[in-house]
């Protein structure tokens, strides 16, 4: 990888000054610096014998082997012998991380008690709470970061409209966003642009260099596309999907129109099959996709990222010409359904101002559309929507209605898992798969899997294909495992609440599994930050070169970019990551606990089976940042 002298990392060795990236790789040279210097092989590394030397090239380069059996396994996959170890977070930060979240655990599941205590006399009645606290039931206030006491509200059951919410801003009162958001050949101009960024990834894929390193599409895609999405999920929500090419393409093609709006097309408008108007569909491609991607190292491979591409453009399309509206990014998107679910924390929404002024529409316009704009694609009813998880942000409701009554609100994060909504059994598996695929994506760039791997091969004499399956699902149904237990544990020692209040271990399996989502999204987050800040400063030179075929386009090609940041910053950066992430899921299981069972003594017990599963699951996610990641050069 490329390193910055600046981090200080550096050693003499018969005059000649070395840098490095971490103080490991500092030491493992002067402990043994011939090991690393000399005419070696790529291959083996031992001392080559001149008489039966042999050569290869690679990015430009030529490599000398010690004989032609190695030069032709060099040829078959070069990137492989350029794995770096990016070594993981040092011992002291590690355990210190763990005291951390131990004590964050134990320390807010007692102290919220008492600050929820302390609201309670100072606000005697839940009348004097503010709309985002309603219905949320008794001891709601142990939020109290997030959400504020208003003493000014009208009493209950007034016809007074009511009073903004004082922890939204509607972006809309400011007239250049309202403009923006409002104007179909603004949006035609963005998905304009991701249409021609998308391409350029399928041409490069089809027909650039098949050497990662020098194709742009690989980097493009799973570096710079993948781990902005998440940071972009946060901030914005389902900003993605207002630009999304796929979805561009498709309502192209269908409507024969860029932007205008029109009431005819060439779509059937079939009803999307009632047997999978869930995340069925899309569940199944996120495991698939996964499956592809680590077992047959796609994000390596332009041309198998170009055929990717190019499936998810056809899928679209198809649908767009036999359903109505966009029953595919509704149901079966993967990429939208796993960023509808880690929307759900975003800081942003699309919501009704005043749902009495929805409830009186008549002309519903919002759903059914109007002469400038449609009505909403993704069959959402926007005067009464509690979350982000199925709106794609395309904002034809707010052109639509004639009331003005429709907001895109900054909000606090994580308001969405701990409003009143309708849980759904498929949203929540996709979402504990969504944390053991996230957890088994770090876990193979470890030593750790190629010795599971082994281990399975070696003991059932099975392929290296099979073990790699084997293992996948086995530990992406571990942790559902392990949270079906916590769960019946804790609906036991609640089990007399929950009686009364006619919760079933499967509802309340269900509810429980949103809390876990900050935990997912962080770690997410964390892993993808050490590929986006090492590894995507590396498409600046390829911008100038994008197929690999010798082009300087904007001067960039032979540009040299260091990471972004030193892996010290790094790791500071995935610790605060993986902490952030715990309290949030801690305060989404507390808030869920107490609306679940109105007993605080039995929400009280509840807690505890989960509060270990948290603890072990963030604990688990700093272990995966303790351990060496192997990354290749060529994506370095």
């Amino acid at each position: 990888m490329e390193v910055n002298p600046a981090w200080g990392f550096h050693a003499k060795y018969q005059g000649e000054s070395y840098h490095f990236c971490t103080e490991s790789c500092r030491d493992r040279f002067t402990l043994t610096p011939d090991d690393f210097l000399g005419d070696r092989c790529t291959v083996c590394r031992e001392l080559i014998d001149p008489a039966s030397v042999a050569t290869a090239t690679y990015m430009d380069q030529t490599y000398r082997l010690c004989g032609e059996e190695h030069r032709r396994e060099f040829k078959a996959d070069p990137a492989s012998f350029f794995m770096h170890t990016m070594w993981g977070v040092p011992s002291w930060m590690y355990y210190t991380s763990i005291a951390v979240v131990l004590v964050i655990s134990f320390g807010l599941f007692e102290s919220l008690e008492r600050i929820a205590g302390i609201a309670r006399r100072r606000v005697p009645a839940m009348a004097t709470a503010t709309p985002a606290l309603a219905g949320v039931g008794a001891g709601a206030t142990a939020s109290l970061p997030l959400y504020v006491i208003d003493d000014n509200l009208p009493p209950p059951h007034t016809e007074a409209k009511p009073a903004a919410s004082p922890d939204r801003i509607d972006l809309l009162q400011f007239r250049v966003v309202r403009f923006l958001v409002t104007s179909r050949p603004f949006r035609f101009v963005c998905q304009a642009i991701f249409v021609v960024l998308f391409f350029l990834v399928i041409a490069a894929g089809l027909f650039g260099n098949q050497n990662p390193a020098l194709n742009i599409a690989p980097i493009l895609t799973w570096t710079i596309w993948w781990g902005g999405l998440v940071i972009l999920i946060m901030f914005a929500g389902k900003a993605w999907c207002y630009v999304c090419p796929w979805d561009a393409v498709a309502g192209w093609m269908e409507k024969l129109r860029f932007w205008r709006k029109t009431d005819h097309g060439l779509s059937l408008n079939l009803k999307w099959p009632r047997v999978v108007r869930n995340v069925l569909i899309a569940t199944i491609m996120f495991i698939g996709l996964t499956w592809i991607e680590l077992g047959f190292g796609v994000t390596m491979r332009p041309r198998v990222t170009a055929y990717l591409a190019i499936g998810m453009l056809l899928m679209a399309i198809v649908s767009a010409f036999l359903f109505e509206k966009k029953g595919f990014c509704r149901y079966a998107c993967l990429v939208g359904r796993v960023s509808g679910l880690y929307a759900m924390f975003s800081g942003t929404e699309i919501r009704a101002r005043d749902e009495s002024v929805c409830r009186s529409c008549r002309g519903k316009e919002c759903v059914r559309g109007s002469e400038t704009a449609y009505g909403c694609p993704t069959f959402l009813y926007p005067g009464s929507l509690k979350t982000n998880t199925y709106c794609i942000q395309c904002t034809e409701c707010i052109q639509a209605c004639p009331e003005d009554n429709l907001a895109l609100n900054l909000r606090p994060w994580g308001a969405d898992l701990v409003a009143e909504h309708r849980p759904r059994s498929d949203e929540a598996y996709l979402a504990l798969l969504m944390l053991s695929i996230a957890s088994f994506h770090g876990l193979t760039m470890t030593p750790n899997w190629a010795r599971i791997t082994d281990w399975i091969s070696e003991s059932m004499s099975l392929g290296n294909l099979i073990s790699f399956s084997l293992g996948m699902a086995a530990l992406m149904l571990a942790p559902i495992l392990v949270y079906a237990v916590l769960v019946g544990v804790s609906h036991r020692l609640g089990t007399r609440s929950l009686v009364e209040r006619q919760m079933s271990y499967h509802d309340y399996f269900v509810r429980y599994a949103y809390a876990l989502l900050p935990i997912a999204l962080f770690y997410h987050l964390a892993h993808n930050m050490e590929h986006l800040l090492m590894e995507g400063p590396k498409v600046v030179s390829l911008l100038s070169d994008p197929f690999g075929w010798g082009w300087n386009l904007f001067g960039t090609l032979h540009w040299s970019m260091p990471p972004l940041v030193s892996l010290d910053v790094l790791w500071i950066l995935q610790i605060l990551l993986v902490l952030v992430g715990h309290v949030y899921s801690l305060w989404a299981a507390q808030r869920i606990s107490i609306r679940l069972f109105g007993d605080r003594q039995a929400a009280f017990r509840s807690q505890i089976p989960m509060l270990v599963g948290m603890i072990c699951f963030s604990v688990f996610s700093l272990w995966l940042l303790k351990q060496p990641m192997e990354m290749r050069t060529s994506a370095m």
